[in-house]
């Protein structure tokens, strides 16, 4: 995987900046732009996930479960770091962006865990920052070696899928619904497609200021979010 071209051309505000801290290791269909804001579609469809986090800060701030308490937060702060990659379009921001992902769906996988009895109540946040942080490393590790690090994400995802199904065989599924699971896998699946097409370049319009495939991934994996936190919010982690 050769490294990209800086996307930002000579004089723009991002320009000299990535020149420094260096490229991402992706470009999206929608044309880098010349403003503080380089991809507009990309970095306002973002703000989809800031709403469904609001409302979810606010309906769980009574909670009992403290990851419910943060799930709302989290989600928040991965909206706010892909609002600000896509507003740069450069390596740093971009790892803030897997940053985010990360405090997401590393929270998932802890209160699967949890909720497997295979992580005790004093190791969650333990084990939850380890694994943020690790990642993080191998972000920079594969960036360096230039291998494509968005499937850790693919692997932490799988991760709590299969968990799922253990749970489900468990015999959790005789006592709490799963409609709203099944809801969020297959928002995210959609939201996946349109993010394929878009990178792919199998649909892409670079003229068209308001839609592209990957803005769709952002708003539609934001409902994705919210129906995890339908289905989370029945268990009472601890």
């Amino acid at each position: 995987m050769a490294r990209l071209p800086n996307p930002h051309p000579e004089g723009c505000f991002w320009h000299e900046f990535t020149d420094k801290v260096g490229t991402p290791n992706v470009k999206w269909c929608e044309p880098t732009v010349c403003s503080v804001i380089s991809e507009p579609a990309n970095t306002w469809s973002n703000l989809a996930y800031l709403l469904v986090a609001g409302w979810i800060t606010w309906t769980a701030r009574t909670a009992k479960s403290q990851p419910m308490r943060v799930f709302g937060p989290m989600a928040l702060l991965m909206g706010l770091f892909s609002f600000i990659y896509h507003a740069s379009n450069n390596y740093v921001t971009q790892v803030f962006d897997f940053i985010g992902m990360f405090l997401y769906v590393y929270l998932l996988m802890v209160i699967n865990l949890r909720r497997l009895g295979w992580l005790s109540r004093r190791h969650i946040w333990s084990v939850y920052s380890a694994l943020v942080v690790g990642s993080t490393a191998v972000v920079h590790a594969m960036y360096l070696v230039e291998i494509h690090f968005q499937m850790i994400i693919a692997f932490g995802a799988l991760a709590i899928i299969g968990t799922e199904v253990l749970l489900y065989r468990r015999g959790d599924g005789e006592r709490h619904s799963y409609r709203a699971f099944l809801a969020s896998l297959a928002f995210i699946a959609v939201a996946q497609v349109f993010s394929l097409l878009d990178i792919s370049r199998t649909w892409c319009e670079p003229e068209n200021l308001l839609l592209h495939g990957h803005a769709l991934w952002h708003v539609i994996g934001s409902v994705s979010v919210l129906f995890a936190f339908l289905h989370y919010r029945q268990f009472d982690v601890d």
